[in-house]
């Protein structure tokens, strides 16, 4: 791993001299716990680390947000700093630590899941320096914790004096914008308050916006410094005045004022107005050898400033800041030891708990709530927006259970495994996504959360009971929508005592609640988003296989998501610009159907029947899947192969921003509908469903699929892809406008052989869409555009003027390799030799790097119009222009072993996985994803295989479906002679297997740990999030291959403590359904 860098037996990343390294940016995650408000907080390997931290987003900010490239710029000067006052032998000297690393400096970083700590020695000064973040859990304000230690390590007595903290912090009420663009003027609004009383608040004195109604600031941020005197911990003088400590060196340079005088209790004269204000604290001690000066600092937010005493005496209660150090940890540990992993690579055990604590970030971890942990709600989540991110607005909402915002396709992706790790969450994740799926087949794009109401009064005022004194406060908030965070926050808020705790108060709650999930239009309709569905329902069937009828057929509370924006019909999106043809301005929003939407109040966003006026449709699984079937078939292009992009969006590969616009289409959603039609298929094969069973249709969906079923006819006999495509656009155009506003509620029945007969005509017209998509190089055309090569004038023309076309023929035009179209592909295959043979022929093109032993995004772009997006004008190798694009490349990576090439798997990914890169070329610690690595097709040689782009990657939901597939395989649940059986199938290789025993820590809940021993030859990981489970290979086979271990026996034991000894490969009946139950404690599983 190289002298500068290593890994501890806790699993942290270290970095020594992390100044001189590449630059990276990272964050600390932003988990406060359930009953805890979460600070974001962004650091790079520059300064101290920490570049900016706030609440909620940006426009909320403590220390102001910057992008990474000028954070790297700014953070030694406006991020923390600590000066440092000398007198030794009538000399003073005046030196400021992490500004310089030289032969009698060093400084290192290390990385933990939960912390930030950096580290400085000064031999010549003699000095060690010591800087400690991490954020405080489980309290009912937002704190980020800054712990500073001076020691002195010469063999003399010194006289030391120190000044931390902020330069500058940023008052409350001061949004981005203001500071990028108005930062002189804002600040004639900003003060200064309870500085006599030594924990400023910082805060605008009203709001700033030139508006009539003008309001008064209460919320505000807050300073607390303190060091320890004895025993107890003593409040340190602030210092907020920039003047007092930098006097004329505006820029931030050098502290004038400390060099001039003391600054501890300092007593003269500060500004509290009208400026930027600082948040900076001196003390001074006299230090024998080896003996250190601290200074805490707490640095958060408070609602109203009346809670600020409150919050001061309790952060400076002696022994509070490493309770809290601990609780953090042991709270972090708890939520990674879902994936705890036990293996012959120590590298691979920390990646895997790393990755997936990121995966949570981004898709949520799912807890259930409710007296019966019925219901199944996502906290930690939020938009992957961070400083390399910039373009994105992340959100942490600052309650309890906290929850953020997210796009569809990442949170869905992301969530894609959670049954595999809380079992309670069931099918909850694949109906809220299925639920979202809109008549038309698209859905909306932006994800906020789960919206809770109690539905009855009399449930309100049974609630409010518990709230004896406080009744009528507690009833009215009740009475509205709600989170569960934001009940418990308003309880904590308004000092209103229960008769239960509130975690208790909030089950109650859940169990009188209904919902609906927030979701928002965005921006427009993604042609790849409906994709991921399928893997939520595979992996939910892995879990609970005996429940595919009721999943499909028998469940009849499926919803449609309604929308405002309407995909426009050719006729209006098809125009003639200066450059040619083009398709564009596809979707349109329309206010009349906003205003109806937003006036329902309760479920605004569930399909009505009498046209949005009536009662919510409800309807099955099936049904949902076959809207989508019927929806894509009608989508495909003209000739015939790919998924039209005909709503002003592409697919996954969102830097092909310009291909909707020069009528672009995709095979990767081609194959995804032959495997969910093969789906389908198999599934109604599965069940022996009779011909004769009826499924309920909308009666305008039925007629959809009967006019689509009869146009499959004509192409079956004509194999013409103009007409066919021709007419499909006309059925869908008339159907969108027959369900734009609503259902009529008529339904129509369809017969299983009916339906059988429909899936099969669409299963072949597929068949020749992948067949026509494969190249003769063996790889499959992922991405397409058309030509409008005759076309006529309509004499109309759109509102700004462009006038409008009717296309009656198009060019076909292949754009170059994509890794995506064989990721896709690979799904399809039925055998091992046709997987291989892809793998061959991906190795031998340009999208295999082969000096990095990587996959890259994309093949050689250089022949392309900018036509296409973005990717065209980024640099190969950079962004998503040929880079190792992490996500795609996991999801290669992912197929391989999908597909049954372990061998080739494992090979793949000793040069490809993040922790087996090497530090120094990685650039970062390679425990965290990135999304792109720089390939080799970028001039920059100095930096290729370095990561960029920290973390919140899709990549985190591909390697925790890896880590599945090698730990226990496709499908652990099985259903054998009709009855369910536990038979893990890992695919693991022999090095996996530890070479010697070992003794672990496992976190059983927030609060307990055990101590696990796992022998030689082993590999130990927790299944389900409940069940530890140990596999024994005393021969240390592979589990995969010819000549592999397999399973002869079971060592099973419940948590009642019994011992269950099953000779046999399969564990079956009332046994397998304890395993799922969490009723087992460990299973230790023996190979030969």
């Amino acid at each position: 791993m190289g002298q500068d860098f290593s890994l501890t037996e806790e699993g942290n990343f270290v970095i020594k001299d992390y100044q001189d390294k590449s630059t990276f940016a990272s964050f600390l995650p932003g988990i406060a716990g359930k009953l805890g408000i979460p600070i974001w907080a962004f650091y790079v390997n520059r300064g101290q680390g920490l570049a900016s931290f706030g609440i909620e987003n940006k426009d909320h900010p403590i220390m102001e947000f910057y992008p990474a490239n000028k954070s790297y710029q700014n953070v030694e000067t406006k991020g923390f700093r600590t000066f440092i006052k000398l007198e030794d032998n009538d000399r003073e000297t005046v030196y400021e630590p992490f500004r310089e690393v030289n032969e009698h400096i060093s400084t290192e970083m290390t990385i933990a899941p939960y912390q930030l700590t950096i580290e400085e020695k000064n031999l010549e000064l003699g000095l060690e320096v010591i800087v400690n973040y991490y954020i405080l859990p489980n309290e009912n304000f937002g704190g980020l914790v800054r712990r500073v230690e001076v020691k002195n390590t010469t063999g003399r007595e010194k006289d030391i004096e120190v000044l931390d903290g902020m330069p500058m912090l940023i008052p409350y009420g001061i949004g981005n914008g203001a500071l990028k663009e108005v930062s002189q003027t804002i600040s004639a609004w900003a003060k200064v308050y309870a500085f006599d009383e030594g924990t400023p608040f910082y805060r605008l004195r009203a709001s700033a916006e030139d508006e009539a109604a003008v309001s008064q600031m209460e919320a505000g941020n807050f300073y607390i410094p303190f060091a320890k005197q004895d025993v107890e911990n003593q409040l340190l003088q602030p210092l907020v005045d920039p003047k007092v400590i930098f006097e004329h060196r505006t820029s931030l340079e050098e502290a004038v004022g400390f060099k001039k005088q003391d600054l501890t209790d300092f007593d003269g004269k500060q500004i509290l107005e009208n400026r930027f204000p600082s948040a900076m604290a001196s003390h001074k001690e006299t230090l024998c050898c080896g003996e250190g000066l601290e200074i805490n600092s707490v640095f958060g937010h408070l609602a109203d400033q009346d809670r600020l005493a409150e919050v001061t005496e309790k952060v400076m209660e002696p022994g509070f800041l490493e309770e809290k150090a601990e609780e953090t940890a042991q709270l972090h540990d708890y939520y990674a030891d879902h994936i705890f992993t036990v293996s012959g690579e120590d590298r691979l055990d920390a990646y895997s708990r790393q990755t997936f604590m990121d995966n949570i970030l981004r898709g949520g971890f799912p807890i259930s709530l409710g007296e019966d942990s019925d219901t199944t709600y996502h906290i930690f989540s939020r938009k992957h927006g961070d400083l390399e991110r910039d373009y994105n607005e992340f959100s942490l909402e600052p309650a309890y259970y906290s929850q953020g915002n997210g796009n569809f396709r990442d949170v869905n992706q992301n969530r894609r495994c959670d049954v595999f790790f809380n079992p309670e969450v069931e099918e909850h994740n694949l109906k809220l996504f299925a639920n979202l799926i809109q008549p038309n087949g698209y859905n909306p794009l932006v994800i906020e959360g789960s919206k809770f109401y109690i539905p009855t009064e009399d449930a309100q005022q049974e609630l409010a009971q518990h709230a004896a004194e406080a009744n009528d406060k507690l009833l009215e908030r009740l009475q509205e929508t709600f989170t569960p965070g934001e009940i418990a926050v308003f309880i904590d808020d308004h000092d209103i005592n229960l008769d239960v705790d509130i975690p208790e108060f909030v089950d109650l709650v859940i169990d009188s609640a209904e919902f609906w999930t927030e979701a928002k239009f965005g921006e427009g309709y993604w042609i790849d988003h409906w994709t991921y569905n399928l893997d939520l329902i595979e992996n939910y069937l892995a879990v609970y296989p005996e429940q595919l009828a009721e999943l499909l057929f028998e469940d009849q509370s499926y919803t449609f998501y309604d929308n405002y924006a309407q995909v426009q019909p050719r006729e209006e999106k098809h125009v003639l610009t200066d450059s040619g043809p083009k398709q564009l301005n596809a979707v349109v929003e329309s206010e009349d159907k906003k205003e109806l939407i937003e006036a329902r109040g309760k479920n605004p966003y569930y399909v009505r029947t009498e046209d949005g006026e009536g009662e919510i449709y409800e309807t099955t699984l099936m049904t949902k899947l076959l809207t989508l079937v019927i929806n894509k078939t009608a989508t495909l292009d003209p000739y015939g192969v790919g998924v039209e992009m005909e709503a002003n969006k592409p697919g996954w590969y969102d830097a092909l921003n310009g291909l909707p616009g020069i009528f672009g289409s995709c095979t990767a959603e081609t194959m995804e509908l032959k495997r969910l039609v093969e789906f389908l298929l198999d599934s109604i094969q599965q069940l022996d469903v009779a011909d004769n069973k009826e499924i309920t249709l909308p009666q305008e969906l039925y007629q959809f699929q009967q006019q689509l079923a009869a146009v499959l006819e004509d192409w079956l006999a004509e194999r013409d892809d103009f007409a066919y495509w021709e007419q499909t656009a006309q059925l869908r155009e008339e159907y969108r406008a027959e369900v734009f506003w609503g259902l009529s509620g008529a339904e129509e029945e369809l017969t299983i052989a009916e339906l059988q007969e429909f899936l099969e005509q669409v299963a072949e017209k597929l068949e020749q869409a992948v067949e026509l998509a494969q190249e003769e190089e063996g790889l499959f055309t992922t991405y397409f555009s058309y030509q409008p090569v005759e076309y006529t004038k309509t004499g109309e023309v759109t509102a700004d003027g462009m006038e409008k076309i009717k296309v009656t023929e198009f060019e076909q035009h292949r754009l170059p390799q994509f890794l995506e179209g064989q990721v896709r592909a690979m799904k399809l295959f039925s055998d091992e030799e046709e997987a291989q043979q892809l793998h061959d022929n991906v190795e031998d093109s340009q999208l295999y790097d082969e000096p990095l032993g990587m996959y890259r995004v994309n093949g050689d772009l250089s022949s392309e119009s900018y036509d296409i997006g973005r990717a065209r004008a980024f640099s190969p190798g950079w962004l998503e222009n040929g880079s190792i694009w992490l996500h795609m490349e996991y999801k290669y990576l992912l197929e391989l072993i999908k597909a049954g090439l372990a061998d080739e798997f494992y090979a793949a990914i000793d040069e490809a996985l993040v922790p087996f890169q090497d530090p120094e070329t990685y650039g970062r610690s390679i425990l965290e994803n990135s999304s792109f690595i720089l390939s080799t097709l970028n001039d920059d040689s100095e930096n290729h295989g370095r990561g960029y782009i920290a973390r919140l990657s899709g990549s985190t939901a591909e390697y925790i479906h890896m880590w599945t597939l090698m730990a226990f395989g496709p499908q652990p649940f099985k259903m054998q002679d009709g009855e369910l059986v536990y038979q893990p199938e890992p695919t693991l290789k022999a090095d996996l297997f530890t070479t010697e025993a070992k003794e672990v820590t496992l976190q059983l809940s927030e609060t307990e740990r055990t101590t696990v021993e796992v022998p030689a030859n082993s590999f130990a990981y927790r299944f389900l999030g409940q069940t530890l489970v140990v596999y024994h290979n005393p021969e240390r086979k592979n589990t995969f291959g010819e000549d592999k271990a397999e399973i002869k026996k079971y060592q099973v034991e419940r948590k009642t403590g019994e011992q269950i000894e099953v000779e046999a490969a399969v564990i079956s009946s009332s046994l397998a359904k304890e395993i799922r139950a969490g009723e087992v404690k460990q299973i230790d599983v023996y190979f030969e």
